[in-house]
């Protein structure tokens, strides 16, 4: 083997950054053609070039890379050796099809509602009966009065048990494996001829392969007839449903052009999901029962789970519903992909001429490899990647990962079509393993692995021993305190047939919330609102009203809590600090429910003061009535916040209902639909500004704080309101401000929905609370599109069902379900967001006019305040606030045409002198006051907008000064584009700087100063001086964007502790912890969107 390097002499384009080249002409491929690439990628870096002869291949490995790679716009699949290889087996099937094939779009537009979740119910049966299957094959290994079973062969079983599965599920075929010794010879010609496409790969030229060729080709003609066989059968039959993948192909046109699939093509869509749907899923399993063998803290916290769902039924006939439920045991096998994903490659290819890395030029037509088993080593998964770890797949940690750095099922519209299949498939029989089987390792296996185009563990055995309730009992004992409330699963309670309707006359309800913008509290009033409408005599309080403990035993308990940066809000830190120190029984005979509020943007911290409140909660005696909800604001908050109302509507009337109230139908929920509307004349926004606590305040100035004829120059809008009689604010609090949508929108949104924008609508309320549009009185459409609910929010899950169930166009409908199936993800395949109901209602026109009043605004949100920092201070300006307001303007997420432009911002944007907001002052976190005294320097950093709580600061820094204050000395590191168009407030500031009441530090993406672009090259770069003040007991402020800048920051000075205070990697992170934890590191962030 030789290694050199390459300047252009390989596949990439001349002019390339030098790339290593591996030569393994001489050694040939080996039989671990993919283990050795991993080995090179090691040795050579992220992108390296193979050599085989005549042929060269680019391994991109590097999780940067990758992503400009699953850029759709820019690269498409490529069909490289191996699969030109697969293709005279699979032809043009979904896998293998070129992407201009005609037959790749018509047969992935045929059978995609085979994947849609209506499907999977209707394949659930089929992986049970089949996972079954399996289990009595395990069961059978144990000798008559033995406790320990013979060695089982799992790859082969796996393999068994996922052959039968999609051949049942997908074509009504039983292949009957386990009443066979041997494999099924489908399954063995099967994979004689993916070891032979891999084989040809190692081909040296010139040399006679005639026989291993011919046997090839018996292979593959036994394969087609089987199939053929498959196909004829069906169609002998007579059925002509479309339940299952094969129905779909013979009895299914294309959605729009209206064409079937060719026999020839439907033939080699079966020997495709053959192929993909079993070879790959088995091998996943394998993998996933093998680090759990090895793993055995991993496995208990599985088995805790399947435990809490299944209770001690060792053979439980697990619901659909109940996969859902089985988090931990997908991250089991999430993390296990992660290491070994099966299909351990994908091939992309350039549609121009590009340049990927900033350096590396590639040609049109030109392919890349990406080893995703390297992808899934890259740096951003930490320096342990190696090490199985499936919390790596907990909410909060795939939330602050790209979603790019995860590849086990390709990329893009050619990604995996039945992914959600064999996750499913996966999940329940792992999870029915588990909940079953200890697992032993007599045989002390170390890890080998086979290839043969897809991975597996080569000779993998290991022995079983039966779980009893003993063994049960004692796991959750010894779990129950440390496994983390999302893992974790409530059994339901069983249908009764009758509930109560009412609360026993008397009962107390409690609800307590810790909140700094007013969420949570909302959110506790609504849930008061809700209990009292069952009879429950309810009170709303802040947590801090039990800072000193006395929890209420009379009745039950309700949390409603947020974090802040991961700490406390201000009205819950005395609890929070009583709950961290109280002993057993400071809680006894409380009864509690927690629902957590937060945001997966800001992972490390996600959940955090929920899950301490309840886990101390459990600590202090007190008794949960239902596990931990969380309701993420970056996905479906308003679904989760319903669902946990739901439950606790549910809780509550089976603990605490009176039983004279019971009712036949067993049904609470008022019946019907949840507005009675006529159409009468107008009304004011009286309601709007009670409902959100809003005053009218008047705008008095405005203007632009950026040079916009310069090319670089980006709208950022100064605004300054008069403030109402009697109301004041604190340097850094915030403005809260009830947003209207632009009237292009407003326009758009009535033709879209099919409504008359000059109606006039008199709706009210059957389910009063917060979550409901606060419509007491008559408005016309347009201003109920205009001031009333939200256009462009994302659509969730549960409005995409909504529309589904109204569309009368069986394509569209099943579109919609798809999307209904995952619009909780963070992007589609291809990367694309769902977008809003707005525009799903204008992707489907038969919905045009379709959805009566009563659903359109259940369907719609209801519009929410925005917050913006003030920028100015009450000591110069009393009376009056400041705000500086950046334009939000985007590609849309969801990949569709035109600009995205922030609701908030463009509406302040568009506000002039004498207009009229509706708004309320926010007071900011205490951590965040900025501190001016003589004994605590300050350092502020901000970029763009976020320089506005940093401007009020330094105002009340000039004022000290010119009384003759002493005062510590305070950095403010700004960041903009460039000093001639967006140093905002510019001469004010250098002032303040010549003064002496701050030391100004810009910096300059469009104009650096050596190495210095953004505020955290600068902070680097003057890191001693940062470092000496953190020294003498500095405090950090940072205020701005929390997607690029404040990592950027938090990484900056996580470098000066490593640099100045010799401490590694880790330490540094836990140095920057403790400052966060001391409040002496605060941030006040935003992601856009």
């Amino acid at each position: 083997m030789n290694e050199s390097h390459t300047t252009g002499t390989g596949p990439l384009d001349d002019g390339a950054a030098h790339l290593p080249v591996v030569d393994v002409s001489d050694t040939g491929m080996t039989s671990t053609p993919l283990q050795t690439a991993m080995g090179h990628a090691r040795r050579l870096g992220p992108v390296f070039v193979q050599r085989f002869h005549d042929r060269e291949t680019v391994f991109v490995s590097s999780a940067a890379l990758v992503e400009e790679l699953s850029d759709e716009e820019r690269f498409v699949k490529g069909i490289g050796p191996a699969l030109e290889n697969v293709r005279e087996v699979a032809a043009d099937g979904l896998f293998t099809a070129y992407n201009d094939e005609p037959n790749w779009a018509k047969a992935h537009d045929i059978l995609l509602p085979a994947f849609a979740l209506t499907s999977m119910r209707t394949y659930h049966p089929h992986m049970l009966r089949v996972a079954k299957r399996l289990i009595g094959s395990w069961d059978a290994r144990f000798a008559a009065g033995s406790g320990v079973s013979a060695p089982v062969d799992v790859a082969e079983d796996m393999t068994r048990m996922t052959l039968d599965t999609i051949g049942l599920s997908g074509f009504g075929y039983d292949f009957a494996s386990f009443e066979r010794e041997q494999a099924h010879p489908f399954v063995q010609a099967l994979v004689r001829a993916l070891a032979h496409s891999q084989a040809k790969l190692g081909r040296v030229p010139g040399a006679d392969h005639t026989a291993e060729d011919e046997a090839f080709a018996a292979d593959a003609a036994y394969l087609a007839r089987v199939v053929d066989e498959v196909i004829e059968r069906r169609k002998a039959s007579g059925d002509t449903s479309t339940d299952d993948l094969l129905g779909l192909m013979l009895g299914s046109p294309h959605p729009r052009s209206g064409e079937v699939l060719d026999e020839a093509n439907i033939r080699n869509q079966v020997i495709t999901f053959l192929i993909a749907g079993h070879e790959t899923t088995s091998g996943a399993l394998s993998f996933a029962l093998y680090h759990l063998l090895k793993n055995p803290a991993v496995l208990h916290l599985a088995q805790a789970e399947t435990d809490a769902l299944w209770g001690d039924d060792p053979d439980p006939e697990p619901a659909f519903e109940d996969i859902g439920k089985l988090r931990y045991v997908r991250q089991v096998l999430n993390e296990t992909l992660r290491l070994w994903p099966t299909a351990a490659a994908f091939a992309r290819e350039a549609r121009a001429d590009t340049v990927i890395g900033g350096r590396h030029p590639v040609r049109a037509g030109q392919r890349m490899l990406v080893l995703t088993p390297m992808l899934h080593r890259d740096p951003v998964w930490g320096d342990n990647v190696e090490e199985f770890d499936p919390d790596r797949f907990a909410a909060e940690a795939e939330a602050a990962r790209s979603p790019h750095a995860y590849k086990p099922f390709g990329t893009g519209e050619r990604a995996c079509i039945g992914r959600q299949f064999a996750l499913h498939e996966a999940t329940m029989l792992l999870g029915m393993l588990v909940h079953r089987y200890r697992f032993l390792d007599e045989a002390r296996y170390e890890l080998r692995i086979k290839e043969t185009l897809t991975l597996k563990p080569d000779g993998f055995t290991l022995a079983l021993a039966r779980r009893t309730p003993a063994d049960r009992a004692r796991g959750r004992a010894a779990l129950g305190a440390v496994l983390p409330a999302g893992h974790g699963v409530e059994a339901e309670a069983p249908a009764t047939g009758a509930s109560p309707t009412r609360a026993v006359p008397g009962t107390r309800l409690t609800l307590l919330h810790g909140s700094n913008f007013g969420t949570c509290r909302a959110y506790a009033q609504d849930l008061a609102d809700m209990a009292a409408e069952l009879g429950f005599e309810t009170r709303v309080a802040p947590l801090d009203d039990h800072r000193d403990g006395g929890l209420p035993a009379d009745g039950p308990l309700v949390v409603v809590a947020a974090s802040y940066n991961g700490r406390p809000t201000d009205d819950a830190a005395g609890f929070v600090s009583w709950l961290a120190q109280a002993g057993p029984g400071a809680a006894e005979g409380v009864h509690y429910a927690v629902l957590g509020v937060g945001d997966r943007n800001w992972a490390a911290t996600y959940q955090q003061v929920p899950t301490l409140i309840d886990d101390r909660l459990a600590s202090a005696g007190a008794a949960r009535l239902m596990a931990r909800s969380e309701a993420d604001a970056s996905g479906d908050l308003a679904g989760a916040v319903r669902g946990f109302t739901a439950g606790l509507r549910r809780t509550l009337l089976e603990r605490y209902g009176d039983p004279a109230s019971v009712a036949p139908s067993g049904e609470a929920e008022p019946p019907g639909p949840a507005y009675d509307v006529i159409e009468v004349t107008g009304g004011p926004l009286d309601a709007l500004a009670r409902r959100h606590d809003l005053r009218p305040m008047t705008v008095t100035h405005t203007g632009d704080l950026a040079d916009l004829g310069h090319p670089a120059g980006r709208s950022k809008r100064f605004l300054r309101v008069r403030l109402p009689e009697g109301v004041g604010y604190r340097t850094a609090d915030h403005l809260a401000v009830l947003p209207a949508n632009d009237p292009g929108q407003v326009e758009r949104a009535a033709r879209v929905l099919g409504v008359d924008p000059d109606a006039v609508l008199d709706a009210r309320t059957r389910r009063p609370g917060r979550t409901a549009l606060p419509l007491d009185r008559p408005v016309t459409v347009r201003e109920l599109l205009t001031r009333y609910v939200e256009l462009q929010a994302p659509v969730t899950a549960g409005q995409a069902a909504v529309l589904a169930a109204h569309n009368p166009c069986p394509p569209e409908k099943a579109a919609l379900e798809r999307i209904a199936a995952g619009a909780g993800e963070a992007a589609g395949a291809d990367g694309a967001r769902p977008g809003s109901l707005v525009d799903l209602v204008g992707e489907h026109p038969a919905l045009q006019g379709r959805l009566p009043w009563p659903v359109l605004l259940e369907l719609l949100e209801p519009m929410r305040p925005r917050h913006y920092s003030i920028s100015s201070s009450p000591s110069a300006g009393p009376g009056q606030a400041d705000l500086m307001v950046s334009l939000l303007e985007a590609p849309h997420r969801s990949g569709r045409d035109g600009v995205f432009r922030g609701v908030g911002s463009s509406y302040l944007h568009r506000v002039r002198p004498g207009d009229t907001v509706l708004a309320r002052v926010q007071p900011c976190r205490e951590d965040f006051r900025i501190p001016h005294d003589e004994r605590t320097p300050v350092i502020m950093i901000g970029a763009g907008t976020g320089l506005a709580p940093f401007r009020g600061a330094i105002a009340d820094r000039r004022a000290l000064y010119a009384s003759g204050a002493e005062l510590a000395p305070a950095l403010c590191y700004f960041g903009c584009d460039h000093p001639d168009v967006d140093y905002l407030h510019r001469a004010e500031l250098e002032e303040a700087d010549r003064e002496g009441a701050v030391s100004m530090r810009p910096a300059f993406s469009l104009a650096p100063e050596g190495e210095v672009r953004f505020v955290q090259h600068r902070i680097e770069a003057e890191g001693e001086e940062v470092w000496r003040l953190i020294g003498a007991g500095a405090r950090v402020h940072v205020c701005g964007d929390g997607s690029r800048m404040a990592p950027g920051v938090r990484e900056a000075f996580r470098k000066l502790c490593v640099k100045y205070g010799g401490q590694d990697a880790s330490a540094a992170s836990q140095w920057l912890q403790d400052l966060v934890a001391q409040g002496r590191y605060v941030e006040d962030v935003y992601v856009g969107g």
